[in-house]
């Protein structure tokens, strides 16, 4: 039986939810982001003026003087999403849970259920979200699920499209390969310099090609699925539910504007995240870098990662040139922190060219190695250089506390042996 995928692709996200909390902002510009500077979701009003994502407040109001700007309320949207999850559950439990905004169901076998068509069936579901969750979303039906995701990117916003493997040709034409799920801009001009611009140039490939090119099996994998083979089962494990984002953050006193300082201890809360990530078998798909300084100003960036990761390697090398632009050489910093979002099973396929994803499945050994070790001789036995400034700060402190605490014991027990014990009467110097 061909499978039946549906991609459900919440519309604006964060700026829809803010708009269905407070009625007086529906139809108004809307931008989430207030609390970082630049714009972390823009609401279709907003869009439709020229607002992207990761545009300077200063650079939105220039271009839209009527933007109404408000903090990113992610707890909000957390809720949502779980609600949007419920949702789609009540006609299928097959459903992974991809991102934030976004989710997966496998809706094959219910057209005898409900006598009903998929595409009926899978726009019911998208008119009891819309209806319920008070937002629109871009829908759409495929056989395999990077067919559904491209599908549900049609008819933005609010939008439905089924793709049936007969048609799929059709609008894979219409699909720059840089725009298929997984492919980054460097991949995308690698594979332009091979000759192929759009995903049906790349389904149209034949498998001696791709052996030709040495391209890894998830490479295979995405070729057999834009051709209409599901190959990516819907991760549908429980046990990765409950994690939304892994948040680490440290405050250092006295405050400090040494860079090669702060920068480690950001090093070590990526650290320590990553081995969080690796303990629940996760990997983080985007994270947000915080830097603080003394009078509790916050600077953020918010950073999509090439590949799904939980190597802190890989996320120091993208994080490193983000921090040399927060920070400041004469600002007293007090904490910085990282959060890991969009977060996907570690066995999840990251659709990726050229070797990025097999580099990080090839580290995976090493990885655990360093958990196992530092799992039996303490927290962070093993780290990386860039945390040594940190690791020997804690040290430090911790050599003070037992320094300070030392002295307590000492100076009560040269107490107990200066008293007197009188029955009745207590002790007496």
């Amino acid at each position: 039986m061909e499978r039946q995928i549906v991609h459900f692709d919440g519309d604006s996200f964060f700026a829809s939810v803010e708009q269905a909390l407070n009625y007086t902002l529906r139809g108004l510009p809307v931008v989430t982001g207030a609390e970082r500077g630049a714009a972390t979701s823009a609401s279709y009003e907003a869009k439709r003026m020229g607002v992207t994502r990761s545009m300077t407040l200063k650079q939105i109001k220039e271009i839209c003087p009527n933007v109404v700007v408000v903090n990113s309320d992610y707890r909000a949207y957390a809720i949502y999403a779980h609600r949007m999850y419920r949702i789609v559950r009540r006609y299928t439990p097959l459903v992974e849970e991809y991102s934030v905004d976004e989710c997966f169901a496998d809706i094959t076998g219910l057209d005898k259920t409900y006598g009903m068509t998929y595409t009926e069936i899978a726009q019911m579901i998208k008119a009891k979200l819309e209806e319920s969750l008070g937002i629109t979303f871009g829908v759409g039906l495929a056989p395999t699920k990077v067919l559904a995701k491209a599908a549900s990117k049609f008819n933005k916003p609010a939008g439905f499209t089924h793709i049936p493997i007969e048609r799929r040709r059709e609008y894979l034409a219409r699909v720059a390969i840089g725009n298929v799920w997984g492919v980054g801009t460097a991949t995308a001009a690698q594979l332009q310099g091979l000759g192929v611009m759009t995903a049906l140039d790349f389904a149209n490939k034949s498998f001696e090609w791709m052996q030709l090119q040495q391209m890894h099996k998830n490479h295979r994998a995405l070729w057999h699925e834009l051709n209409g083979t599901l190959v990516h089962e819907l991760n549908i494990n429980p046990d990765h539910q409950d994690i939304g984002s892994i948040i680490k953050s440290r405050t250092f006193s006295p405050p400090s504007n040494d860079k090669t300082f702060i920068y480690s201890q950001l090093a070590k809360n990526v650290e320590a995240a990553c081995e969080r990530a690796r303990t629940h078998g996760v990997r983080a798909r985007a994270i947000t870098v915080m830097l603080k300084t003394q009078s509790f100003l916050y600077g953020r960036v918010e950073i999509t990662l090439p590949v799904a990761t939980a190597d802190p390697r890989d996320m120091l090398a993208v994080i490193k040139p983000q921090f040399e632009q927060l920070y400041r050489p004469a600002t007293l910093y007090r904490a910085t922190g990282i959060s890991l979002r969009s977060i996907v099973p570690e066995d999840s396929v990251t659709l990726d060219f050229f070797g990025a994803g097999e580099k990080t499945l090839r580290n995976a050994p090493v990885l655990k190695s360093i958990d196992d070790i530092n799992h039996r001789y303490g927290g962070q036995s093993v780290f990386l250089g860039s945390s040594m400034q940190a690791i020997n700060y804690r040290e430090r402190s911790r050599v003070k506390k037992e320094g300070r605490r030392t002295a307590k014991v000492l100076m009560e027990s040269e107490y107990k042996r200066k008293s007197i014990d009188i029955p009745f009467l207590g002790k007496v110097q």
